[in-house]
């Protein structure tokens, strides 16, 4: 058997899958072995070949099964992760990796041995995250490093997830980290260094030496308006050189996904290549002999993985590399499916998490497709110069692999990165080549490092520029929602089996035409979003507002899109936008702002980049406001309305109606939540009330109006504001379910006790998205369904 190591590892993995699945309990997974082993060492003895390969593959998945228990065991009773969300107490611990810094907060990772919270003392062991805010007065980073004892009071804080009718990412992401919680801390005077570790820890020694490459990198690639931040070019460099993306930008960062260059940051076995080619090029030269030259990048890998601090990516390819470059060492002929194999099968023993982690599924897809499909693009390519052939059929080759999980997990579909590629990939070989030649540099004369550093400055310039020229080519990269599964595994069935033996050659077409009808669902997406019923959908956001809905036959209506007021966290596209994609949507009819404020206006932006719209509704316009802009030119061959009191229209058998607010002489003022936009949806005996942030005058206003506005489904006006929801008002409406869309630990006391207590008197149904998650409510004409996120 050419690669035996592929059939153990994908029994591991299987094991690893059922008890993910199952929760199965360690004593089965335990016995399962045993008897595995037992059964195959009986076989062998008696020179049964293929009994003894079965019972060894079942010994493989019964030990992924129960190394999976063990670890999810041990994860979920640790101490740190059943301490209360939203306390605070002093954290005592050892920093494991150097302080990670970001764009406006640096990332301490803990591992912490006492607690004291509550004035009682703890002792509990577990990894922490904790954010540290930037401040005006420490401009400069974090002056830790990996080993070094601290004190840190910081509060516990729930992980951000939105409860969307899916699986938070964060859970798993946390997991295949082995991050048990997440904490906060207000000011970085709270982190106290109370003692140093090991001088002669080689971990020390490596955070010591990759913390003074970052500031060689900050002096030399600071932003010209700040000295003291780290230019967008800067970030880029040290993405590429010491790994970690914390410092990228999201304007950056969305240009390279979009491009199909993020792989060339993201996954990081770019960077093992590029470096294992030029120190190969460079031992060659010195003609070092071939087997000595393989020790030899042994060693500056395994020295390499040590200065990225085994971050997950880069860890990964230098084992797959290191076990490509073993097998070379110790054995004349190696496989590479084996050696590929075999480095999957021992990073999934060490954390089994990682299976489910994006980035592991990445690397290992692109890996295995360039392995297999490579070699048969070569033999039909035309041999081109400056490796362009080779270029080509790389891409086209990783392409194929990671097709489906960019377009489930980016909703993206990307094919301008095989043509971006023939200058990505030798842009980033030169940078990092020169890189690598920047930092000593840096260090012994300081003096040449500039120019150097001016060199690769402008590089990195003319790579971004180069993510941008096909931004006219829309086809080339484009969104799409969440393919369906089995469309996925189809894609997979028929790629696998172009490798058929030549005795099937018979059954060549057809899997070819599987394979274009797979490729083709995946890539057009051609399925219908239609809904039979009325559907409003609450969509939990945090704190703020979306509200997404679905018109019996196709239309879809949008409106707010949620929004943070200060981060770099967008709400519209990792949120709202992702939610969308999950329902099959493709395009938004009405896209509607009830009012400019953050928690309304700022996810919009996204939303509007992402998905078709038809029209844009809104009344007044805020002036000045830079979200607001970026949306209104996201939107310029949209037809937009401004709707006021009065009007009212027809989708299907729903009639919408304003309510609030009345139409005024300037279309241009501040944000105000009393001018937030009142909408009725009625569709047969049942209404929707969607009263956005209105306070208790306007809501006098809709009351002297003397409509009807008796509604079943009742909207909390300003998420549960003592500023609204007067009982006048809660009266003339009498609804039977009210929905509060408000954030977990809100600000401002959000909702209101008193206005809890007030709608408890009404006899209605309460639903809130910090404790039910997502709120869909379904309407047939004449009665209701609930259906929430969380189950309670």
């Amino acid at each position: 058997m050419p690669f035996p190591f592929l059939f153990l590892t994908l029994s591991l993995i299987l094991g690893i899958c059922i008890s993910d699945i199952l929760s199965l309990p360690l004593a089965s997974s335990a016995l399962g072995l045993s008897a595995s082993l037992v059964l195959a060492w009986l076989f062998f003895a008696l020179k049964k070949n293929k009994p003894c390969l079965v019972f060894i593959l079942a010994a493989c998945l019964f030990l992924g099964s129960g190394m999976f228990a063990v670890f999810n065991n041990r994860y979920e009773q640790n101490g740190l992760r059943r301490l209360p969300q939203n306390t605070y107490g002093d954290f005592y611990g050892t920093l494991y990796l150097s302080p990670s810094p970001g764009l406006d907060r640096d990332i301490l990772y803990l591992r912490v041995k006492k607690v004291v919270m509550l004035n009682k003392e703890e002792l509990v062991s577990g990894n922490l995250r904790i954010s540290v805010p930037h401040s005006a007065e420490f401009a400069s980073p974090l002056d830790y490093v990996a080993g070094d004892k601290l004190k840190v009071s910081a509060q516990i804080v729930p992980a951000r997830e939105y409860r969307n009718f899916a699986e938070p990412f964060s859970r798993m992401y946390l997991k295949a980290l082995l991050i048990h919680n997440l904490a906060a801390t207000k000011s970085r005077l709270l982190v106290e260094k109370t003692g140093n570790g090991s001088r002669g820890s080689l971990l020390r020694l490596m955070s010591i030496l990759r913390q003074r490459c970052q500031r060689k990198i900050e002096q030399n690639f600071a932003a010209a308006q700040n000295p003291q931040v780290l230019s967008s070019e800067g970030a880029i460099f040290e993405t590429l050189i010491l790994g970690g993306r914390g410092r990228l930008s999201a304007e950056d960062t969305t240009a390279l996904q979009k491009t199909g260059l993020f792989h060339l940051f993201a996954i990081s076995g770019a960077h093992i290549g590029i470096i294992s080619f030029f120190i190969f090029l460079l031992l060659k030269s010195l003609r070092v002999p071939t087997r000595l030259s393989y020790g030899l990048l042994i060693i500056i890998l395994i020295f390499y993985s040590f200065l990225v601090e085994g971050r997950a990516s880069v860890l990964r390819a230098a084992i797959m590399s290191i076990a490509f470059l073993l097998g070379k060492l110790f054995w004349k002929d190696v496989h590479l499916i084996n050696t590929i194999s075999l480095s999957a099968f021992v990073l999934l023993l060490f954390n089994p998490f990682q299976l489910f982690d994006l980035g592991f599924e990445l690397t290992y897809a692109a890996t295995f497709s360039i392995i297999l499909f490579f070699p048969k693009f070569m033999a039909h390519l035309p041999k081109l110069p400056l490796k362009a052939s080779e270029t080509f059929a790389m891409s086209l080759s990783a392409q194929l692999g990671v097709l489906p999980f960019i377009a489930t997990s980016f909703h993206r579909i990307i094919f301008s990165g095989l043509i971006l590629n023939f200058i990505g990939i030798p842009l980033v070989g030169i940078i990092m080549a020169a890189g690598y030649i920047f930092l000593p540099i840096s260090f012994m004369m300081p003096a040449l490092a500039r120019p150097l550093a001016a060199g690769i400055h402008f590089l990195i310039k003319v790579f971004m520029a180069s993510t941008h020229v096909l931004d006219g080519a829309a086809f080339l990269s484009y969104r799409i929602p969440t393919p369906p599964l089995p469309v996925v595994i189809g894609y997979f069935v028929f790629l696998l089996l172009f490798f058929l033996p030549d005795r099937f050659k018979k059954f060549k077409p057809a899997v070819f035409l599987g394979f274009a009808v797979c490729f083709g669902l995946l890539i057009f997406y051609p399925f219908s979003s239609a809904s039979k019923d009325l559907k409003v959908t609450f969509i939990d956001v945090g704190q703020g507002d979306s509200i997404l809905v679905e018109f019996p036959g196709r239309k879809k209506m949008l409106i707010d899109g949620g929004g943070l007021p200060i981060g770099t966290f967008d709400i519209g596209e990792n949120v709202v936008s992702p939610f969308l994609w999950s329902k099959g949507i493709k395009t938004i009819d009405y896209l509607v702002l009830s009012h400019a404020h953050p928690d309304h206006l700022n996810g919009l932006v996204a939303v509007a980049n992402n998905f078709r719209i038809g029209e844009f509704w809104e009344t007044t316009s805020p002036p000045g406001d830079q979200k607001y802009v970026q949306l209104k030119n996201s939107l310029v061959s949209v037809p937009q309305h401004r709707i006021f009191r009065g009007y009212a229209r027809r989708e299907g058998d729903v009639r919408m109606e304003v309510l609030s607010p009345k139409e005024r002489p300037s279309l241009t003022s501040s944000p105000d939540n009393d001018q937030s936009l009142v909408l009725r949806l009625s569709y047969g005996s049942t209404s929707f009330l969607l009263t956005a942030d209105i306070g208790v005058n306007t809501e006098q206003e809709i009351l002297d109006g003397g409509g009807d506005i008796r509604s079943r489904v009742f909207k909390s006006p300003h998420h549960g504001s003592n500023f609204s929801s007067s009982k006048p008002f809660l009266g003339a409406v009498a609804p039977e379910i009210i929905v509060i869309s408000v954030g977990r630990g809100a600000p401002f006391g959000l909702p209101h006790p008193e206005i809890i207590d007030r709608y408890r008197q009404t006899d209605a149904s309460i639903y809130r998205t910090d404790l039910h998650g997502a709120v869909e409510i379904s309407s047939n004409g004449r009665g209701l369904k609930v259906r929430t996120a969380v189950r309670e």
